[in-house]
């Protein structure tokens, strides 16, 4: 390979140099956001965005839709010199957002829309027929970056794309990066229809693009083609939630071209990240998904639309929300089937190396969980990186990096893609199956072999007799500020606590732990609905969903199960900090420590900060008392029954997936109650009866553990 670069050199020949099975940082980097410091005309990077066909014609204008994508490649490649392997995030927030969604969802609630037929998205529309072909390097040098970085008029003018420097590191290194949005975002056509494979398929048409296989153009009407020649054809998708889950749906449909994917806290499954075994788990003012397409559809800010087009926007994602209310908090195949990815593992030809935060409660490590699944049922490669953050990326841009085993997060993945993408012999493919940072040590990470294990210990609980709880938060001194700390500490009239002696060893628990139990419904007024309360001010739109009224049956009678290590003494864990279980603070342990190489700025190295408290929450689970049938499985929650005092069914609760290790001293605590203040969406009035002896829990562990028993405390 050829030598480094040297900031004397003009010229642009420059091929990729791969040393200690890393692509080093030869390329020069420009900035790409200003016209001030933006020259198309001597950039060594060659920027500008173009335009790629789609099958759909979403918004029904008689016309494929196309959908945007932002380019970025070292000029080297669009010269000629090498062909370029592309970075490829589909993020759906990158052409700008929607802040108001929670005052929008109030003002449309009772609004009054056109109907739409979502079968009318799959009527064939003729494509478009170029006219004529520009390259890449004259489509670089007419492209303003006002096109990629411009002030987002749904965002308080923040600059939009501001993720175009994110992947400065793997553009230094030779590779191609990619940016798109998708359907209904500025510059694009098309709604947003979250979780649907319209959505996959648009985001896999640019794959397709980089592949060779589909037409894109350098303008919006569809005239002027325009080809990736200086692509190889070998593509890696990564981001993170939303952006980390379009990967494994682009995944799943088996695209050409697609080698890898690198998928940060991305979703497998949308009912389960928006529900839990026929329960609502997520945030109450959230859980419709067209909040989430309102959100992202920056294109209600462009202003060459006319009225009649925005109002079919809303209509379409009115439509949407009718669809979901149909099925409550139930899984309903005909709405959530699409974005149920794993339905086909079967598909997947690509690798994936998945990160996943264990503390992260807005993507559920369920979802890492699944996903990983769907890789083994696929027979494909596949890897993770578990740390303890919340929803994060290990290295966050401007912001701050951990180290992954003491080394730098981009650099593990450049040895990943440099393997996948340019053919690297590195050993990139055989790194541990499992790589996991420890809760009680967070420099220290072990490997695993396998997620699976072969080791379970029974928890049992032998007292006989019933206890009931109820969903009085105020009897309780329960709210949304203090639940989990109330939990962790005591049982009360809304909770019980089911506790095991210490441990005089430290056990480890790795994978998904099974509670199973008996439990009726003791008290409460079926008929009015168990007298809903809006806890949490959420839209009346919102609120439908577990009605009676809407879906035809009962919904949402929760049950939330809490798996908590607890010791008499305080100890140090890592925990989130604010009411949405969203965030973990960091503290800076070396500033510029996280190194990024050639003109790319350093970022600053932290830790996770950590709270001294008795209890620490491990994992948790929602449940509808209604789905006595509901499982792992998201489609195990299909079916559901109407509740009636005193008659008791068994339940199998799935928590969320973790690897914890409980240290000497320390003891388990199964905690099970009825609401969560914060994941309330209906705040109702009932009880519910539970057998102490049918209480027990399966806990999967690393290595042969004794059983143990629970008693009331």
């Amino acid at each position: 390979m050829f030598g480094r670069f040297t900031m004397n050199e003009k010229n642009y020949s420059k091929v990729p140099v791969f040393e200690n099975g890393l692509a080093q940082p030869v390329f020069p980097l420009t900035d790409g956001k200003t016209g001030e410091k933006y020259d198309p005309v001597t950039s060594s990077i060659v920027r500008y965005c173009v335009y790629v066909e789609t099958d759909y014609d979403v918004d029904g204008d008689g016309k494929r839709d196309l959908v945007k994508a932002v380019v970025q490649v070292p000029r080297s490649a669009v010269e000629g010199n090498y062909k370029a392997a592309t970075l490829y995030e589909a993020r759906p927030y990158a052409a700008g957002v929607q802040e108001d969604g929670y005052p929008h969802m109030k003002e449309v609630a009772e609004k009054e829309y056109h109907p739409v037929n979502f079968a009318d998205l799959d009527k064939k529309v003729d494509a478009h027929v170029p006219q004529g072909c520009i390259s890449a390097m004259d489509l670089s040098l007419k492209a303003d970056p006002a096109d990629w970085y411009y002030p987002d008029k749904g965002n308080n003018n923040v600059m939009v794309f501001e993720n175009i420097d994110t992947f400065d590191y793997y553009l230094v290194r030779g590779f191609a990066v990619v940016l798109s949005a998708g359907f209904g975002s500025k510059g694009s056509d098309g709604f947003n229809y979250v979780g649907s494979d319209y959505e996959r398929d648009a985001f896999k048409a640019i794959v397709e693009w980089l592949h060779g296989d589909r037409i894109g153009y350098a303008d919006r009407e569809g005239t002027v083609e325009t080809k990736a020649d200086w692509s190889n054809g070998k593509v890696a998708m990564t981001g993170r939630s939303y952006a980390g889950t379009m990967p494994f749906a682009v995944a799943t449909t088996g695209v050409e071209g697609l080698e890898t994917i690198v998928p940060i806290a991305g979703i497998a499954d949308w009912y389960s990240q928006q529900n839990m075994q026929g329960a609502q788990r997520y945030w109450p003012k959230e859980m419709l998904n067209s909040f989430l397409a309102y959100f992202c559809s920056s294109r209600y800010n462009d202003e060459t639309l006319t009225e009649k087009q925005r109002d079919d926007m809303g209509a379409f994602h009115h439509e949407m929300s009718l669809q979901q209310i149909k099925g409550g908090f139930d899984y309903n195949p005909e709405f959530w089937g699409m974005g149920d990815y794993r339905l086909h593992a079967d598909r997947i030809k690509c690798s994936a190396l998945i990160v996943q935060g264990l503390n992260d409660e807005n993507v559920s490590t369920k979802q890492y969980e699944m996903m990983y699944k769907s890789f083994q049922k696929a027979g494909k490669n596949v890897k993770a990186i578990l740390h303890q953050g919340a929803h994060i990326t290990p290295t966050m841009p401007k912001r701050y990096g951990i180290l992954v085993d003491g080394k730098f997060y981009d650099d593990i993945i450049n040895e990943w893609i440099s393997h996948y993408l340019y053919g690297v012999e590195n050993g990139a493919e055989n790194r541990p199956a499992i790589l996991v940072q420890m809760n009680y040590d967070q420099r220290k990470w072990e490997t695993a072999d396998s997620w699976e294990t072969a080791y379970k210990m029974t928890l049992t609980c032998e007292e006989q007799g019933t206890t009931v709880i109820d969903t009085d938060w105020e009897a309780a001194g329960v709210s949304a500020e203090n639940f989990d700390d109330v939990m962790g500490v005591r049982s009360s009239n809304m909770a019980q606590r089911y506790v095991t002696d210490p441990f005089k060893e430290a056990v480890t628990l790795q994978g998904t732990t099974c509670v199973r139990l008996r439990a009726a419904l003791k008290d409460g007024d079926a008929e009015a609905d168990f007298n809903p309360v809006n806890s949490n001010d959420a839209d009346t739109l919102t609120m439908k969903l577990g009605m009676h009224e809407m879906s035809g049956r009962m919904d949402d009678v929760k049950l939330t199960l809490l798996l908590c290590d607890v010791c008499d003494e305080e100890f140090d864990s890592i925990q989130s900090v604010d009411l949405q279980r969203n965030t973990i603070p960091v503290n800076v342990v070396k500033e510029g420590g996280i190194i990024s190489g050639g003109e790319v700025p350093a970022w600053n190295e932290a830790e996770f900060a950590t709270v001294h408290k008795k209890y620490r929450v491990i994992t948790r689970a929602f449940a509808d008392l209604c789905n006595p049938e509901a499982g792992y499985e998201p489609e195990t929650a299909q079916n559901s029954i109407e509740l009636k005092k005193g008659e008791y069914h068994d339940y199998h609760i799935y928590l969320n997936a973790t690897r914890y290790t409980v240290e000497p001293g320390h003891s388990l605590a199964l905690v099970i109650t009825t609401e969560d203040p914060i994941n309330c969406l209906i705040h109702k009035t009932y009880s519910v009866e539970i057998e102490n002896a049918s209480v027990t829990a399966e806990v999967p562990m690393t290595a042969a553990v004794e059983n143990r028993v629970m008693t009331r405390k």
